[in-house]
């Protein structure tokens, strides 16, 4: 239970033993014991969570990077491969919250409105940073999340209170002869 429910006098609904639970009002009880790979009671602490939990994925992570880090390392790879061609790599970031967009690559850019041109394409007038290597692309993402929206739910008391959409976009000139192309062809 969180602090409110203990505050508000609320009971447990719910009893634990290992990994399993099951209702703790007997007369609602239809038998079920749930079994789940981590249940904690309600005397554990973050540092019981993170060490069961949070800690093994920042090993495996750090040891095997997550898909985002994978894809990125591959996509600068790939630029790097290329010797007749040069890119323009950007990203935006963006945040649905209560039904408005947000940009959380610029605070100042919020209540965003999504166009689409005479061909087709969704415009949208988020921040594009320019990128040009894996770090970059990660400090972007984490300085959109310093200001994304959390708040406090009946079940998280740090819950993400929107949707985000990280996008990477890129651009090529390509060598014709001796020279370079100044027109980017986006995908």
């Amino acid at each position: 239970m969180i602090h409110r429910e203990v505050a508000d006098g609320l009971e447990r609904l719910w009893n634990v033993r290992v990994n399993c639970i099951w209702e703790a009002d007997e007369s609602s009880r239809h038998g079920e014991v749930y079994i789940f790979d981590h249940v904690f009671k309600q005397e554990c602490t973050n540092s019981d969570v993170y060490g069961s939990v949070v800690k093994p994925l920042v090993d495996s992570f750090m040891e095997d990077p997550g898909l985002f880090q994978l894809v990125s390392n591959q996509l600068f790879q790939h630029v790097a491969d290329q010797v007749d061609k040069r890119y323009l790599i950007r990203c935006s970031y963006i945040e649905i919250y209560n039904e408005k967009i947000n940009d959380l690559l610029d605070k100042s850019n919020q209540g965003l409105t999504i166009r689409e041109d005479i061909k087709g394409n969704v415009l949208l007038d988020a921040r594009e940073a320019v990128v040009d290597n894996v770090d970059k692309v990660m400090e972007n993402m984490m300085q959109g999340n310093k200001i994304r929206r959390v708040a406090a739910t009946r079940m998280n008391e740090r819950s993400s209170r929107s949707h985000t959409i990280f996008r990477i976009t890129s651009g090529v000139e390509r060598c014709q002869s001796e020279r370079w192309t100044c027109t980017y062809k986006l995908p």
